[in-house]
């Protein structure tokens, strides 16, 4: 009788098809949701123009914009200068994200199918594709999907560093580390135990040339770009009083207890990782509880049986960048010491490859089980319900991102003011509307440089907090010198102390445009 071969399909078909996954969930729906204001400062803070920006700062170089109105490292806005000589359109701009994040898909795909195989490298490129906290952020012009892209490749050069020590190996990790500092902050939490971790890797191994190049290069790294980093970058964007690099803030104890509220944040982080969902979550803890718990039980096991020291280590890596984490942002130094946001987002390669790889292993660890039925049935029953928990989780990403939504619709406001002649009447910007607004107006094909004559911009006063109309009306009196005009326009993103200000002042006010961003006409 003749052997029936089994159908295998070649990689290029498998990996081929994650990939265009990836293309059509990257691209669906790119430009949907207006540029809304952080994608608009970037804009602004990307362009190598000397001298004011109408209608956005006075700041007049590029490195003064970086550092004194961004909250991040320079490396993505380099980037962009470059990127944006082709163009300043919407689409075009927010593509930059897309190919970061088909490069970071990539650099998932090499990890995945160096410790697992290439069905599984296939499997986790179209679960990445359908999550929707990374397509909200790889459809966004941000640094987010350029941080992914430098650490899933890190993480790669890692596990080569596990198999192998050698120079050059040792000098891309290096290279690759600094480049993630400088495109994150966040990353400096990752680049600290994974360094000491080639370095213990090299003691272990008695390499003492990789050992003093480790230590050579490591030192230089942080020395001389950490120096630069933290004297031209971190020290000016942390005297901002709006900084995101530290807070005020009492440190609060969930509960009163340690544990509790390590643990605490941890499922935050966790949540907004993985679903992503404010409303009504409460009603769903218990689910996120079950797949922490889960996946916890799964890793433990897997690293108890598992003949892999390199996962050990990757695990241990992981646990040491959380408890990082956990402590510098409970001490309000990073992130507002709030858990579960985009600023955790250098956690996710962490935690995808780990993820992955766990339940990779903890199949193989049960095929090689001397039970014939757990090696056997048992196996198939796990697989199938692992392939139907990832096609079940593919189709809620797939809605929500289909779900896509706008932050500060300000492309709505802009072509409303237009409809009206906005121009010919006084028009007051908000604190955080102008960057958006000042885009699609600069970029409208009505546009012309006489139409800011009457254009007033705030870039003074924040407005998320409640600060009482009497500011507003005392601001009011500094822009239009004591004389408010009787009609005007403003465009803010809530109705709240700034429009109040107004009605105070005997004003009428009437929405024009009533979304994520408002435009109200003023007339008294």
């Amino acid at each position: 009788m003749r052997e029936t071969r089994k159908m295998r399909l070649p990689e290029w078909a498998t990996a081929g098809a994650a990939f265009i996954y990836y293309w059509i969930m990257a691209l669906y729906k790119l430009t949907e949701a207006p540029i809304w204001q952080d994608e608009s400062m970037e804009f602004y803070c990307s362009l190598p123009v000397k001298g004011a920006i109408r209608g956005v700062t006075e700041l007049a170089t590029m490195y003064e914009r970086m550092a004194y109105i961004q909250q991040q490292p320079p490396l993505y806005n380099w980037l962009m200068c470059l990127w944006l000589q082709v163009s300043e359109g919407e689409w075009w701009y927010r593509f930059s994200s897309v190919v970061f994040g088909f490069v970071a898909a990539a650099g998932l795909y090499f990890v995945i199918r160096k410790l697992c195989d290439r069905y599984m490298a296939a499997f986790c490129v179209v679960i990445y594709s359908s999550m929707y906290i990374l397509m909200y952020y790889i459809k966004e012009a941000s640094e987010y999907a350029l941080l992914l892209m430098i650490l899933f490749w890190l993480v790669y050069v890692w596990f080569e560093i596990c198999d192998r020590l050698s120079s050059r190996r040792i000098l891309v990790f290096t290279l690759l580390c600094v480049l993630a500092v400088f495109a994150h902050y966040g990353a400096a939490f990752l680049v600290v135990p994974f360094g000491i971790s080639v370095l213990v890797m090299a003691l272990r191994r008695k390499d003492w040339r990789s050992l003093r190049l480790g230590i050579g290069s490591f030192v230089a790294a942080g020395g001389l770009g950490g120096g630069l980093l933290l004297y031209f970058f971190v020290l000016p964007q942390a005297s901002n009083q709006n900084s995101t690099l530290f807070s005020e803030s009492a440190i609060l104890i969930e509960k009163g207890n340690i544990l509790y509220d390590f643990f605490y944040s941890l499922m935050w982080v966790f949540k907004w990782s993985t679903i992503d969902i404010d409303r009504d979550w409460e009603k769903i803890w218990w689910l996120i509880i079950a797949a922490m718990a889960v996946i916890g039980l799964i890793i433990v096991f897997v690293a108890a049986k598992t003949r892999r020291t390199a996962y050990r280590t990757f695990l241990y890596c992981n646990i040491a960048v959380y408890m990082i984490y956990y402590v510098v942002t409970k001490l309000n130094l990073y992130a507002y010491g709030w858990y579960g946001n985009r600023y955790n987002m250098f956690l996710f390669p962490l935690w995808f490859v780990l993820i992955a790889v766990s339940l990779y292993e903890f199949v193989m660890i049960l095929r090689q089980s001397g039970s014939r039925f757990i090696a056997g049935s048992g196996v198939r029953i796990v697989q199938t319900g692992l392939v139907l928990a990832g096609i079940v989780y593919c189709l809620y990403g797939d809605y929500r991102i289909k779900c896509h939504w706008a932050k500060m619709d300000l492309r709505t406001v802009v072509a409303a003011w237009y409809a009206q002649d906005g121009y010919q009447l006084p028009t007051l910007l908000d604190y955080h509307q102008r960057y958006g607004f000042t885009y699609y107006f600069t970029h409208n094909a009505e546009y012309d440089e006489s139409q800011w004559e009457n254009i007033r911009y705030n870039d003074v006063v924040e407005t998320f907090s409640a600060r009482g109309t009497q500011v507003w009306k005392d601001y009011l009196d500094t822009v239009y010198s004591g004389d408010v005009p009787d009609e005007l326009y403003l465009v803010t993103g809530q109705w709240n102390d700034f429009v109040d200000a107004f009605v105070e002042l005997g004003y009428e006010v009437e929405p024009v445009v009533d979304t994520t961003a408002k435009l109200y006409r003023l007339t008294r």
